[in-house]
């Protein structure tokens, strides 16, 4: 996973900027493609660094969507729902209201760049 990555675990060298800049487009897009390709639109619920997988040629892939939701089509912009997702990632107006939009994805996203760019954990 990404976070095995930037820790450097398993032997691997530091990911280049490239390489990083690679992954967090292809982890966007595939955000952009659940929020908006699917059908019913979803989100995830838990987009941190552990739920995006490395393919061997740093592939970027989302993954584990045990938390995801579904949105009716209808146009609604966010749900009320229990709260879910993991401390640090978590959207704080989501935690707040159990008001969830796919905002709460991107803010979640928002932290995993952070980790990509200081190659650090954050939390």
């Amino acid at each position: 996973d990404l976070r095995e990555n930037l820790l450097g675990k398993r032997g691997w060298s530091v990911l280049s900027w490239e390489t990083r800049m690679q992954i967090a487009v292809e982890a966007a897009q595939g955000l952009e493609y659940i929020h908006n390709g699917c059908r019913p639109p979803m989100v995830h619920r838990d987009v941190k660094t552990t739920n995006i997988l490395l393919n061997e040629r740093s592939q970027a892939k989302l993954a584990d969507f045990g938390l995801s939701r579904s949105f009716p089509i209808d146009g609604e912009s966010h749900v009320m729902t229990v709260v879910a997702g993991t401390p640090g990632y978590l959207d704080p107006e989501y935690y707040r209201t159990n008001l969830l939009s796919e905002k709460s994805d991107v803010y979640s996203f928002g932290v995993v760049l952070l980790e990509i760019v200081t190659n650090q954990p954050v939390i």
